[in-house]
């Protein structure tokens, strides 16, 4: 199975989380760890507001808090890297992690990626903190 249909997949098993008017605003797929599959699914409120709910390779729900942070790290991680070393945007999905991070590091030619990323921590860290208090289940 391909990733983008891995990500379909995961987008209908979350739809079915979705509270009325709400809907699977992205779903990004991550590898946090060789072998151990994420997809951050983000949702979003007819308002704006926005919660978030991650999901295993089998469709699962997780609720381990260091997984998810470790995941959402990544995943903006690596949207910044390409953003740095100017890589637009693929029409297929991009499996997030930390081999692909080091291979953005390595390609650019042009951008500081490293002082990008550097940066970009207190955005990232914010963005983490939003995951957790937006959740829609208990993180354990």
């Amino acid at each position: 199975m391909s990733l983008s249909e891995d990500v379909g997949r995961i987008a209908e098993v979350a739809a079915g989380y979705a509270a009325p008017g709400e809907e699977v605003a992205a779903v990004l797929p991550v590898e946090p760890a060789s072998g151990e599959r994420v997809y951050l699914c983000a949702f979003v409120q007819p308002d704006g507001t926005q919660s978030w709910l991650a999901f295993d390779d089998g469709g699962t729900p997780l609720t381990n808090r260091t997984l998810i942070r470790d995941a959402a790290s990544i995943a903006a991680l690596v949207e910044i890297a390409e953003e740095s070393a100017a890589i637009l945007p693929e029409a297929e999905p991009r499996l997030a992690s930390p081999a692909y991070l080091d291979s953005l590091g390595a390609a650019a030619v042009n951008g500081d990626v490293a002082g990008a990323l550097q940066s970009a921590l207190p955005a990232i860290d914010e963005l983490t903190r939003d995951l957790e208090l937006n959740y829609k289940l208990k993180l354990e």
